[in-house]
């Protein structure tokens, strides 16, 4: 099963070349830039630098998807190879991160609207039935989310088809909706269980991280850990370094299958 030879195959890559955690350690700091604020407290200088990590992140996922692919095919993987491929790519990753988010939330804002519109109408059905108008909220609301997901399951492998395959932006774009099109079932079942291990491995991290709200740790736990921002952070950048590693080499070695089985370039498509 395609799904269940990707994570070996990430496990086995990442066991047979920890080198793979350097760009996870690069991923895990810039993951924790959120919560400078907490450490400088300047609301300003925090915003720069997540947006700095936001410009800077595709270098990173480029270098690492090419190494990651290095490590999986058994060849050299290094972070010479890593600084190379991060160099080569960053043009066109950053171009089409920029373009992916662009999608994402204009999707987002356009289905709001018609949510908007609907919303309207639940208000007016409300006057005749407050429990139909309340489910008619809940479904608008799921319809919303689901095609938000759609819209992040069909486009999420532009990253990998620049990498691996040098597409162009927009055949990046046409290369992922077209394999997503072609193995929809697969994908998605592959998307669910990727997305939910990793968020299960993260679980301590998000845990802790809800020792850092307003409403303090009591609110969250039976007990006040006690635990300072100077040990959370590490934690967290630990954790993240890991879970990148792992489940993006394990997303690298799902693409490479994916293509081996489907192997059409996006013209073809």
């Amino acid at each position: 099963m395609v799904i269940v030879s990707a994570f070996t195959d990430g496990f086995t890559a990442l066991r047979s070349n920890p080198i793979l955690l350097a760009p996870g350690l690069l991923i895990g700091g810039g993951s924790q830039l959120q919560y400078v604020d907490h450490l400088i407290d300047s609301p300003v200088l925090s915003a720069g630098a997540s947006l700095a990590w936001l410009v800077v992140f595709p270098f990173v996922l480029g270098g690492f998807i090419d190494t990651a692919q290095a490590a999986i095919d058994g060849t050299d993987a290094s972070l010479s190879g890593f600084i190379t491929a991060a160099r080569t790519h960053y043009p066109s990753l950053l171009l089409a991160t920029i373009l992916f988010v662009l999608l994402v939330f204009g999707a987002a804002i356009g289905l709001s609207l018609i949510g908007f519109v609907l919303g309207i109408g639940a208000m007016a059905l409300a006057a005749v039935n407050e429990m139909a108008a309340f489910v008619a909220g809940v479904v608008s609301m799921l319809i919303w989310l689901a095609s938000v997901l759609a819209v992040i399951l069909f486009v999420q492998f532009y990253d990998t088809a620049i990498v691996i395959e040098h597409e162009s932006v927009t055949g990046a774009f046409r290369r992922s909706i077209g394999l997503v099109s072609s193995n929809l079932q697969n994908v998605a079942g592959f998307s669910l269980v990727w997305l939910v291990l990793l968020n299960a491995f993260l679980l301590p991290e998000y845990l802790l991280r809800l020792t850092m709200t307003e409403a303090g740790p009591a609110e969250v736990f039976p007990v006040d850990l006690g635990i300072p921002m100077a040990v959370l952070l590490p934690i967290g950048i630990a954790l993240s370094a890991v879970g990148f590693a792992y489940f993006y080499t394990v997303y690298t070695a799902y693409y490479l299958r994916l293509i081996a089985a489907a192997p059409a370039t996006a013209e073809e498509i």
